[in-house]
């Protein structure tokens, strides 16, 4: 019996070691931010059509506005098609680049009752809206991740940190969290052929943001060469992100500035890749209301 006891206790131990061990390695192997970023970035890569739902919060005049939108993408060439289901539900709008005198064409699903041909870029597009329909996807999110680690590439890694995982909407995610210590305000010198938006885009940087720190600029091109602005660093000061360990793309993504939540995007019943209908970004798709 005592020597049972003792091959017992033997196995029990040899299995508790192996255990241990082979926790050991799981926590070795854990992927580091840098790398899961990476390899965020090679999935998005392969990605050229998309179908999701996005909501959304973005701060306007210290509130945050909410929307929710049903997203159709081809990335290449742009083909976009939106259906709001919140706040304006109903409302459509289709863009196919090189269509339409590259207008969007807007069913408002209200007054005045007809199709509208508008610019992305324009006032009436833009308003309580950060960003544009040149946005939808991942691209923009990874043309700032992209720029920031290149900017601050012997710092980036001691910048970015993999706060372990958490369920979200039932998908596995790694908390990926960017904490910049040089974002600053600081006045620039605006140069022939420059405006907000090319600013914007040259420094990866919000162009609502700037236009915000800005009050007597009254748009996007309302500057001119020799006007001394202020511009942030860098896009902001904190961005978290939630990506999913299965799909590698990010599913939540919170964009802080010093006062708080700027922007947050949430990605719902993503589906990477999808074969669309050869007249799916038609205005005449029997699913839309054009």
């Amino acid at each position: 019996m005592k020597k049972y006891t003792l091959h017992l206790f033997s196995i029990v131990f040899l299995l508790l070691s192996l255990s241990l061990f082979i926790s050991g390695i799981h926590k070795k192997i854990e992927p580091t931010a840098f790398q899961i970023i990476k390899g965020v970035f090679g999935k998005v890569s392969t990605i050229n059509t998309m179908k999701y739902t996005m909501k959304k919060q973005e701060r306007f005049h210290g509130k945050l506005l909410q929307q929710e939108t049903q997203v159709k993408l081809n990335r290449t060439p742009l083909k976009v098609y939106l259906r709001q289901e919140f706040p304006k539900k109903g409302l459509e709008v289709l863009f196919v680049t090189g269509v339409n005198n590259n207008h969007a064409l807007v069913n408002t699903n209200g007054f005045p009752w007809i199709n509208l041909s508008l610019d992305p870029m324009g006032h009436v597009m833009r308003e309580n809206q950060h960003h544009t329909l040149y946005d939808s996807g991942y691209s923009h999110l990874i043309s700032i991740l992209e720029h920031l680690m290149n900017k601050y590439t012997k710092d980036i890694e001691t910048m970015i940190s993999n706060g372990g995982t958490v369920n979200w909407n039932g998908h596995s995610c790694w908390i990926i969290t960017f904490t910049n210590p040089n974002f600053k305000y600081y006045k620039y010198t605006v140069n022939a052929g420059e405006n907000i938006l090319t600013i914007s885009k040259k420094y990866k940087l919000s162009e609502y943001m700037i236009l915000e720190l800005n009050k007597h600029i009254d748009s996007y091109t309302d500057v001119f060469p020799g006007q001394v602005i202020i511009l942030p660093t860098d896009y902001s000061p904190k961005l978290e992100i939630f990506v999913d360990k299965q799909q590698m793309i990010p599913l939540m993504t919170r964009i802080y500035d010093e006062k708080g939540i700027y922007e947050q995007y949430e990605y719902y019943n993503v589906i990477l890749n999808p074969t669309f209908k050869s007249n799916e970004f038609d205005r005449s798709f029997p699913e839309y209301k054009f």
